[in-house]
């Protein structure tokens, strides 16, 4: 069986992460009436080995908060360092609803019901996409 190959860096919303790194980004998926930017906060543990890439994430529904302990307790385990592939999570997709303390978006939709999403979309369609 051959050895795996070193990965290469991975670009996540403009930033570059080397293989082995472990990696905090905010992105924007929308702006509030007030033009104040709502981000969404994501992890990346780039592995130092080729492999799958794969996301993990809760909040879908901004009331639903146990997976976000899920996710939190996933990542610290994993060494980036020994990692083949990619781990993505974002602890809560829905952050109009958890801010809100509630399982929808602004719009009264849910976001559940919103993959694959739309960029002409209203909010839940783009934020399906944003995901994505």
């Amino acid at each position: 069986m051959g050895r795996a190959k070193q990965s290469d860096a991975i670009e996540i919303g403009g930033q570059h992460i080397q293989a082995g790194q472990r990696a905090s980004l905010e992105l924007e998926i929308a702006r509030l009436y007030t033009h104040s930017p709502l981000n969404v906060s994501v992890e990346v543990l780039h592995g130092k080995l080729n492999g799958p890439v794969l996301l993990i994430c809760a909040a879908i529904h901004g009331d639903e908060l146990n997976g976000i302990e899920v996710v939190r307790q996933v990542m610290a385990k994993i060494d980036p360092k020994k990692l083949h592939g990619t781990l993505i999570a974002i602890p809560v997709v829905n952050v109009f609803g958890f801010i809100h303390k509630s399982r929808y978006l602004p719009d009264r939709r849910d976001l559940n019901r919103s993959f694959p999403g739309s960029r002409a979309r209203i909010n839940s369609g783009k934020n399906g996409v944003s995901v994505l």
